[in-house]
């Protein structure tokens, strides 16, 4: 990188983290932001003597050698598409880290269960493995000390995988692919497309770990073992070759040809010629059927990297739903109350709808992403005794619901405060008031982590 010229797109974490990378190792970082000044002054007062731009991104992005977009810049983005027909190279932070570490690389993507999945990965492997990427530090900001003896654990997103070239994971672990993001996606191939870019530098040194019931990352696979995964976009370069990881597969109904599964309450792994049960399946602090994925997923990679079976019953029994994903904030008058707000998509939320058994009051709403809510309509008229609506998307979800044959529909707009207390007011002794949105929070929050502190405040002031 030394003497290149390389353009960042947006002030956020990261992008901060590479400028600061990537003067560390001879570069000529410029920074670019949409933003205004006032809106990014403490953004500004680490970057006072990098070069940089505010409130739009302007042909001095394109004069650089080189692009880095942060996941939140479109790669059909007007300055990113100029900057591919100009011949730029289009990178972003995934693909530097991996340039820049010596560490091996196991990543976890998938539309639910990335976060759950890394999680348990890493406390299986350590002291060995470091967290990092969407759910811990940037990545940039963690590998470059690192030697070949740790492994980097990385939770990888699709908009991260858009601008990957050569990024080759050790272990790459695909959760499953639901519809999502397809306000920014134009196709589901396209966001299979993007998850698919994690397998496409592996090579017979590597494992990738696939649902073995999960049609549209069967599909990935099945183009995987053909030696044709579906093409990126214009300006991204196609492997030399095809990629050829060993795979293995995770199922909670039955045997796999290689890989992971339950059967007769034991999780069963096979890596090699026999089967091999290993410990019972009981962990209170991994509730509903997902979560039993989750850790079927996280046993193939372990068991991959030389895991022993104690080590992974350990992390297992350690673990404890994490802050913002199926966390109980308060308990009162029989009346569990559950923080569920990064439930940010309709497959999400229907998984968790299946892990109570009392009746549900269920918040849900919040900004569109193109979503097609009917399954999940159809899922609330299952399972909830009442659903309160917040946020733009409430008049789609109550359509949904209401085809579904759900009646029991209260809408709050965009006032929170009402829907929570409309929730309590509903809730029944032995029930769940759930927070489980489907919907980005952008309409009425920060992110999903301030609507589900928002929820955990409003929760224990009324019910205290």
């Amino acid at each position: 990188m030394k003497g290149k010229r390389v353009a960042v797109l947006g002030m956020g974490k990261s992008g901060i983290a590479l400028v600061r990378e990537l003067k560390a190792r001879g570069a000529l970082p410029f920074i670019s932001d949409q933003r205004s000044s006032e809106q990014l002054q403490q953004a500004l007062e680490q970057l006072h003597d990098v070069p940089h731009e505010t409130g739009a991104h302007t042909d001095r992005v394109l004069e650089q050698d080189m692009l880095v977009i942060s996941p939140g810049i479109s790669v059909h983005a007007p300055i990113v598409k100029q900057a591919l027909a100009r011949g730029l190279e289009v990178a972003g932070e995934v693909e530097l880290a991996y340039r820049f570490s010596r560490a091996p690389f196991v990543a976890v993507t998938g539309t639910n269960g990335k976060s759950t999945t890394v999680t348990l990965i890493h406390h299986m492997l350590e002291p060995r493995s470091i967290l990092a990427g969407n759910i811990g530090n940037p990545l940039v900001a963690e590998v470059g000390e690192l030697g070949e003896d740790r492994l980097v654990v990385a939770e990888i997103s699709s908009f991260q995988l858009e601008t990957t070239h050569r990024f080759r994971p050790h272990v790459a672990v695909l959760t499953n692919i639901t519809p999502d993001h397809l306000d920014r996606h134009p196709t589901l191939e396209e966001y299979q497309a993007a998850k698919a870019r994690l397998f496409a530098y592996q090579t017979p040194q590597d494992f990738a770990v696939f649902p073995a019931d999960d049609a549209p990352s069967q599909w990935v696979l099945e183009r995987l073992r053909e030696g044709r995964l579906p093409a990126w976009l214009p300006g991204f370069p196609p492997p030399d070759g095809p990629a050829r990881p060993q795979v293995l597969e995770f199922s909670a109904t039955h045997p796999v040809e290689r890989g992971a599964w339950l059967q007769d309450g034991q999780i069963v792994l096979k890596l090699h010629d026999q089967p091999r049960a290993l410990f019972p399946w009981s962990f209170p602090g991994l509730p509903g059927p997902h979560n039993l994925l989750n850790a079927l997923a996280a046993v193939c990679a372990a068991g991959a990297l030389g895991v022993e079976p104690d080590q992974m019953r350990r992390a297992l029994e350690g673990h404890h739903p994490l802050h913002h994903r199926m966390e109980v904030v308060a308990e009162v008058g029989g009346v569990r109350f559950v923080d569920d707000s990064k439930a940010t998509n309709a497959s999400s939320v229907e998984a968790a709808l299946e892990t109570f058994e009392g009746p549900i009051v269920l918040i849900a709403g919040g900004k569109e992403k193109g979503t097609d809510f009917t399954e999940l309509g159809q899922a609330i008229a299952r399972r909830v005794r009442h659903l309160v609506l917040i946020g733009e998307a409430a008049p789609r979800l109550a359509q949904a619901a209401e085809q579904a044959g759900h009646k029991q529909i209260h809408h709050a707009g965009h006032d929170f405060p009402r829907a929570v207390e409309t929730a309590r007011r509903l809730a029944e002794p032995g029930g769940v008031v759930l927070l489980s949105p489907a919907c980005a929070s952008f309409d009425m929050f920060k992110n999903a982590e301030d609507r589900g502190d928002q929820f955990r405040a409003l929760v224990r002031g009324r019910v205290s």
